[in-house]
């Protein structure tokens, strides 16, 4: 009797546990939003029409506030620290998010990585400031490895292996779309993250990556020859500049940390992979300038190092003529300058502010040389390869550099770096001033810039094209959220994909449509982290 009665008391108590573990709900995490700095109205540079832009601003007036929380991204320049406030975010209601996707499929590529601005194949250098990025073509000419997939999972999965196979079987992964990887960046109430995570185009959604070593902040990550990215640099959690490195692994998914060391610890730096020069330097990676901790004054830097994947060391270079942070590199990829890097304006404590000043990096000598000055000082503009492959007209093999400036007073002005004259000429302007913008150049042969800031304030939503074959800028779609210090990678579906400024979404370009539209939630609010095609 004593038995029985203790097994039905058992199996109450059981029955009363699983009543509790089913009536359980899932709680929600924790969700942080901006207290200030928002703007209240969407710029009205759209191309819709006026009912639909009264729609549109209505709709941001709601938006906005659910926009991630920063202090509103530099000038920086201060001496004082950022006092960054969160407050909790708004009910989820006032501002669904769009449904979940369905569960991952095993997706990537085995075709060589084509260049952030259609380049023949090769690989792409996105910086972190402002989206600015450099076609590079392959120097070694081989096939580079495919994309990082994930399992099968429901929602966010964590992808401490995205792709799902082992090293061996990675031949075998079908060609499909891209994948992006972000990483680091400001969000979720901290300075500098250590988390990842990637987008998938065709599921339209984001899914967590294995965590950098180090948590970072205007940081780069370039793709290497052999397919891996490095990331270097950045400000860490306390504000310092780091002088660490860690490489990505799209086959195993997972970051290690670069044995050696950068020289000189930056932040606010550029970093471009060398190609088609046919020297030495082909492969490595310049990186140059920056500063030693943005958060504060800090010191901007001249000197310059060369990171070589085959030894995987850096190795100090010739040193810029100008201390720059926040300046635009890119890689002329053809013609007689073919390899060689422009580093143009930025900010430098030497000037005390912005500087119209550019140089070139001679990947032979090693050295920078000055070339000519842009028409005004800039800081955080953008800077876009024309290449001859997709743009016609006397523009093609250019440089557009446009925007930028101190976020109290932007600039809307834009020209373009002749390497054939070494100098720079005016292509009219913008139609919206802005700084921290994005741009990438399309398969139409157009540029794309979008969001930014047009004051301290003013965080855009616009986007604009620029025609190269017209010299001229003209308003498109507006992005769903506002965007300032965003990334923009082409995708192989010839869209570009907008994210990580501010916002807990992305926004996606069709260039055939002239619209955004809106992805998944990512999984973390983040802003200034860095962002990579992987093929």
């Amino acid at each position: 009797m004593r038995a029985a009665l203790l097994a039905a008391a058992v199996a109450a108590t059981s029955a009363a546990l699983l009543l509790i573990v089913v009536d359980r709900g899932q709680v929600s995490p924790p969700h942080f939003d901006s207290m200030a700095f928002v703007p209240t109205h969407s710029d009205v540079h759209s191309s819709t029409s006026p009912s639909a832009a009264s729609g549109a601003a209505s709709s941001a007036a709601k938006a906005l506030p659910k926009q991630i929380g920063f202090a509103p991204p530099p000038s920086k320049k201060k001496s004082d620290m950022t006092l960054v406030v969160m407050v909790p975010d708004l009910p989820p209601s006032e501002n669904p998010e769009p449904p979940q996707s369905a569960g991952w499929t095993v997706q990537g590529s085995a075709a060589p990585v084509s260049g952030s601005n259609f380049q023949p194949p090769g690989q792409i250098a996105l910086s972190a400031v402002g989206g600015v990025s450099s076609p590079l073509t392959s120097p070694t000419g081989g096939s580079l490895p495919s994309s990082p997939s994930s399992a099968p999972a429901a929602n966010h999965p964590a992808a401490s292996n995205p792709v799902g196979v082992s090293p061996a079987g990675r031949s075998a992964i079908p060609s499909n779309s891209g994948f992006v990887l972000l990483a680091g960046g400001q969000g979720n109430g901290q300075f500098a993250l250590s988390s990842a995570e990637l987008f998938d185009p065709a599921k339209n959604a984001f899914a967590a990556a294995s965590s950098m070593k180090d948590a970072r902040t205007d940081h780069t990550a370039t793709v290497l020859p052999g397919g891996k990215i490095l990331v270097a640099g950045g400000e860490g959690a306390t504000g310092r500049a780091l002088s660490s490195a860690e490489l990505y692994d799209p086959v195993s998914g997972t970051f290690s940390a670069v044995a050696s060391t950068m020289a000189t610890a930056r932040a606010e730096h550029t970093a471009t992979l060398i190609s088609g020069c046919s020297c030495p330097a082909d492969g490595q990676v310049l990186i140059a300038g920056g500063t030693t901790a943005a958060s504060t004054l800090g010191s901007t830097l001249r000197s310059a190092e060369l990171f070589d994947p085959v030894t995987g060391t850096f190795t100090p270079t010739g040193a810029m003529r100008a201390t720059r942070a926040r300046h635009s590199a890119t890689l002329i990829a053809s013609g007689p300058l073919a390899g060689s890097v422009l580093i143009a304006g930025g900010f430098s404590d030497e000037s005390g502010g912005d500087v119209a000043t550019a140089e070139l990096y001679d990947p032979v000598t090693g050295q920078f040389t000055t070339t000519g000055a842009m028409s005004v000082p800039r800081e955080s503009q953008t800077a876009s390869w024309l290449s001859p492959n997709v743009v016609s007209g006397s523009l093609a093999g250019s440089v557009l550099i446009a925007g930028g400036g101190d976020v109290s007073a932007p600039t809307d002005s834009a020209e373009v770096f002749n390497p054939q004259t070494g100098g720079f000429s005016p292509v009219g302007a913008m139609t919206i001033a802005r700084t921290m913008q994005s741009a990438i150049l399309l398969t139409t042969g157009k540029v794309l810039i979008a969001g930014g800031q047009s004051s301290d304030t003013n965080f855009l939503v616009s986007a604009e094209l620029f025609d190269p074959a017209h010299a001229t800028f003209a308003a498109t779609g507006s992005m769903h959220n506002l965007h300032a210090g965003a990334t923009a990678t082409a995708l192989e579906n010839g869209s570009a994909l907008i994210a990580g400024g501010r916002s807990s979404f992305g926004d996606l370009y069709d260039p055939a449509a002239g619209t955004f539209s809106a992805t998944g939630r990512m999984i973390t609010d983040v802003a200034e982290s860095t962002s990579t095609l992987i093929r």
